[in-house]
């Protein structure tokens, strides 16, 4: 008895865990990462490692056997290449960005680090080598001011003012006569500053000489043994001068490139590379090596007509080579040629196959445009000679290692440059003709479900053995149907559509982050925007996307099928896009719904004062008609020509005929300081509820204005408090927030901040607003809360009225203003944000979260009862206020490593945080991308409407056995019982 009775209770205590287990990690989430568009390699020259920089701002180092990272570092918020350098002799990789210069080791160790004086001009980097009487020495050009720094630790050996004269100084490079020498210019300048090494040994700086040019120089300067080289300003000629005895005084020789190399095709952008006696001119297509002599003259060596990317020089074997990157003239590949600086010989031709894809390619074929290779040597292990390897890195984001005549390993950093996403629904499992394949899966019988529901129960109750665990998350792997290529019931499974900055359109299953079919795009016809443009009711049709590239020459509108990428039609645009204005009332034309936006067209600089024009998308009379319905209601806003003032405009009048829309100035306001952020409330942001009722069951109404804009103003980021005039200097630290109506331009609120500067990161959802800033004195970051109410006098809330009557619960109206009740409060912030959204379900019912994103590169989850500006400052709370969920006040929000929307990953460099509701109201998707991509689900009030995917039926069965026999056998005994007590009787 006492046994069936603890068998009972142990299985009516079972209960669904509110946390993740880790045998539960993978299940709901994926996490990819990259480390960006290679825009500069080095090779190591006697171990397996490859140091890269990308334009993500990223520096790291990749296994030389298989692609894999190594480690990476993030080198901070910008979107530009760090300069990075590797000394070979010290095994360390050298990076400066955003006024530090680093030095890490090959396995992401930080050596040394000092702040870089000076302004934020880009600086340069350059190495000197390590010779027999010299060793490794970096040098770095900032501001005019060149250091020569010791790699062991940082330690500046000298600096020398070789640009002081010169504005913005940005490039040096390096030669290697028998003293050594720099060569530094200014881009677009005519003189150049030579600085000598005194002492090769101590690495020392020398006197200075000033070169002249009879034209202005652009930044593509190099050097070699004996001269220096610069390209004109306009690229049409190349200037050179020798450095060997050179005087207090020295000047170019400039030679057109049409004389000295008549076959290379004229290009924009041409590149000089130094090598040991000459240089490499390469204009791509075509590459000549020229020779120079002591005097500075240039002789044609060798031309290459099909080179698509040159290298740098490498040493090798007391020799001297470059690769030549070539297009393959039988079968569409790649030839890497290794040519001999000295002479020109090539000593070495492979072939190499062109990339393949592993996911399905519409459209034209992708165009495999190399941006940069990298030459390397290692040593084969057949006859221990010397062979060369080439890491070449495409504009497609592809990087790949080329050796003895394959592709050692690839990586697709594309999507590590994601600039637009959008959640579209998969095709139903009955639709025909889709181009979505199922996802490869066992045929799974009874038996095998029948064995995952008991390991299960056992892995439930640990009554399992380790190898019962793994069997068990191999068969949950396996029964899952989240990888299907077709929709459910409840709207988990999605098509994720992102566009990239490299021009590639992908398909992602959100179940895994699998790539389903991609389109990639020319550089000058990548698309910019992406959106919605149709769906269909009837789950036969694909819905539809709408591509944009917004910038001229070459804009257009696209719509493509979501589901196979095919293009629909194209639509050139004789003008540029400045902003893009959706209609938030779709329009209905039978069983489709259609998106309607409104084109801002880009003003010219002459008229960018004038009114701006508009075009309407599509441009058809249903489309007008609608549009002529919704006049009222079609408001937006722009920034002003400066910083400081935000403009209003509505629509004029819309005839049936096509043509342009003109907007009309409603209002315009101009600030005392620059605009630092903008929030507004999603229009399809769906409300449950337009008033809220308070502990004392009284009722307040949300001040629900769709047209409602948060400006935050204040000195512009990045603006020393210093460098403001004496007079206004107590506003450098002050940040004044305005709640502003977007028909009217009327200033509905405005508080300010003193003591207070940026960077202001702001959220706005229903009637709430809560923006994060920084304290000057504390050094500590404040979120501030505020709840808007409508505080019309005498309002009185009707049951009645609120269900029948539609009015009650619709938004304000702009044209009738009514007085605004704000309730405020803030809090100091132990997290440093950079950006925030909100949850969103389908019905809008469920509570809603705050998404933070932080500077770590992580996404936190916060409940809005922590900033909720009505918390009691008491400790004790009423009966009334426990019951309406209030917290006690504290003046700092807590943070719980539970609410880590992204768990225990860091998604480097986020970007965007896409929320996309799912069909159970108790749950949303989201999508966080930056370098690495990150996708789960999201339950802000928990699984209230559905069993977890992986619920143990088996378990809940075997429990209602139990109680079920229990019953019984309880039954029984009672009844034997009462019998016994009755014979005694």
């Amino acid at each position: 008895m006492k046994l069936i009775l603890f068998m009972l209770a142990a299985l009516a205590a079972v209960e669904g865990a509110t946390a993740m287990f880790e045998d539960q990690a993978g299940t709901y989430d994926w996490y990819r990462q990259h480390i960006g568009l290679v825009s500069s390699a080095s090779f190591h020259p006697s171990k397996p490692r490859v140091c890269v920089a990308t334009a993500q701002s990223v520096v790291g180092c990749l296994n030389l056997r298989d692609g894999s990272l190594v480690w990476r570092k993030a080198l901070g918020s910008s979107t530009s290449s760090p300069a990075a350098l590797l000394l070979p002799k010290s095994s360390s990789y050298v990076t400066v960005a955003e006024g530090y210069l680093r030095a890490f080791d090959l396995e992401g160790n930080l050596l040394w680090q000092r702040k870089v004086p000076g302004s934020t001009a880009v600086p340069s980097l350059a190495g000197l080598a390590a010779s027999d009487d010299a060793q490794e020495r970096i040098l770095l050009l900032q501001d005019g001011e060149l250091q020569l720094l010791d790699p062991s630790d940082g330690t500046v050996l000298g600096t020398e003012k070789v640009l002081s004269a010169l504005a913005k100084p940005t490039k040096i490079a390096v030669g290697s006569g028998s003293r050594g020498f720099v060569i530094a210019l200014n881009s677009g300048s005519s003189e150049a500053i030579l600085v000598e090494l005194q002492d090769p040994k101590l690495g020392r700086l020398g006197r200075k000489v000033e070169i002249e040019s009879p034209l202005s120089l652009s930044d593509a300067v190099s050097a070699s043994a004996n001269t220096v080289a610069a390209l004109s300003h306009d690229g049409k000629a190349l200037c050179v001068t020798s450095v060997r005895g050179a005087e207090s005084a020295v000047r170019f020789t400039c030679t057109q490139l049409s004389e000295l190399v008549p076959e290379l095709p004229a290009s924009e952008s041409f590149r000089v590379d130094g090598t040991s006696g000459g240089y490499v001119l390469f204009g791509n297509p075509g590459a000549a090596l020229l020779a120079a002599d002591e005097e500075g003259g240039l002789k044609l060596v060798k031309y290459f007509p099909a080179a698509i990317s040159v290298s740098s020089e490498i040493r090798a074997d007391n020799d001297a080579f470059f690769g030549v990157l070539e297009d393959s003239a039988a079968g569409g590949g790649i030839k890497l040629s290794v040519v001999r600086s000295s002479n020109g010989d090539v000593v070495q031709v492979e072939s190499f196959p062109s990339p393949t894809p592993s996911e399905r390619l519409v459209g034209p074929a992708p165009v495999f445009a190399p941006s940069g290779l990298v030459l390397g040597t290692f040593i084969r292990k057949k006859d221990k000679s010397m062979g060369f390897r080439a890491l070449v890195s495409f504009r497609n984001g592809l990087t790949v290692l080329l050796q003895q005549g394959v592709i050692v390993w690839s990586r697709d950093e594309s999507l590590a440059s994601i600039t637009d996403t959008l959640f579209v629904d998969l095709p139903a499992k009955q639709a025909n003709g889709t181009a979505l394949e199922a996802a490869g899966g066992l045929k799974i019988d009874f038996n095998t479900r029948l064995r995952y529901q008991i390991l299960g129960a056992k892995v439930q109750l640990k009554l399992n053995s380790q190898a019962e665990a793994e069997e068990f998350l191999l068969l949950r792997g396996a029964l899952s149907d989240k990888n299907t290529p077709f929709r459910d019931v409840n709207g988990f499974r999605k098509l994720l559509v992102a566009l990239t900055s490299t021009g590639r359109l992908a398909a992602l299953h959100n179940g895994d982050g699998r790539l389903l079919w991609s389109r990639s795009f020319s550089q000058d016809a990548m698309p910019t925007k992406l959106l919605p443009w149709r769906g269909y009711h009837d789950i036969q049709h694909s819905p539809e996307i709408l591509l944009l590239r917004e910038t001229q020459p070459g804009a257009y509108a696209a719509v493509l099928n979501a589901h196979t990428g095919e293009q629909l039609w194209h639509l050139p645009l004789t003008f540029g896009i400045a902003k893009v204005v959706p209609l938030h009332t779709p329009m209905h034309e039978g069983s489709a719904v259609q998106s309607v936006y409104l084109l801002v067209e880009q003003a010219e600089a002459a008229t960018v004062e004038a009114e701006p024009v508009l075009r309407l998308l599509p441009d058809s009379l249903p489309s007008r008609k609608h549009v002529a319905t919704s006049e009222r209601s079609l408001h937006f806003f722009m920034q002003g020509h400066d910083s400081r003032t935000l403009a209003g405009y509505r629509l004029a009048a819309i005839e049936h005929s096509s043509g342009a829309v003109p907007a009309i100035l409603s209002w315009q306001v101009h600030f005392a300081d620059s605009v630092l952020a903008v929030a507004y409330r999603n229009p399809t942001e769906p409300i449950q509820s337009s008033v809220k009722v308070l502990s004392d069951r009284s009722i307040k109404y949300k001040y629900l204005n769709p047209n409602l804009l948060f400006v935050a103003t204040g000195i512009a980021n990045g603006v020393p408090s210093d460098s403001v005039a004496a007079g206004v200097d107590s506003l450098s630290n002050e940040v004044t927030v305005h709640l502003l109506d977007t028909v009217t331009g009327r200033i509905l609120h405005r508080q300010s901040h003193l003591g207070a500067r940026g960077p202001v990161t702001a959220v706005l959802t229903e009637n709430a607003v809560l923006y994060y800033f920084r304290d000057i004195d504390t050094g500590r970051f404040v979120a501030t809360s505020m709840e808007l109410y409508d505080a019309s006098p005498g309002r009185q809330f009707n049951v009645l009225d609120y269900l029948f009557n539609p009015n009650s619960t619709q938004p304000v109206s702009s044209l009738k203003p009514t007085p605004v009740e704000v309730q405020t409060q803030s809090f100091f912030s132990r997290l440093v944000p950079t950006a925030a959204t909100v949850t969103r379900t389908e019905q809008g019912i469920t509570a809603k979260q705050l998404l933070i994103v932080t500077n770590t590169d992580q996404v936190y989850a916060l409940d809005r009862r922590w900033v909720d500006p009505r918390r009691p400052k008491k400790q004790k709370l009423t009966q009334d206020e426990m019951e309406e969920g209030l917290v006690p006040y504290q003046d700092t929000l807590p943070i719980s490593p539970l609410s880590f929307a992204t768990l225990d990953r860091q998604v480097l460099g986020i970007r965007g945080v896409n929320v996309e509701p799912t069909r159970l109201e108790s749950t949303c998707l989201m999508f966080v991308h930056g370098v690495d991509l990150f996708y789960t689900r999201l339950a802000p009030a928990k699984g209230f409407d559905s069993l977890e995917d992986d619920f143990n039926y088996a378990l809940l069965l075997a429990a209602l056995v139990g109680l079920a026999g229990g019953a019984v056998i309880l039954q029984y005994m009672a009844k034997q019982t009462s019998l016994n007590q009755k014979w005694k009787c």
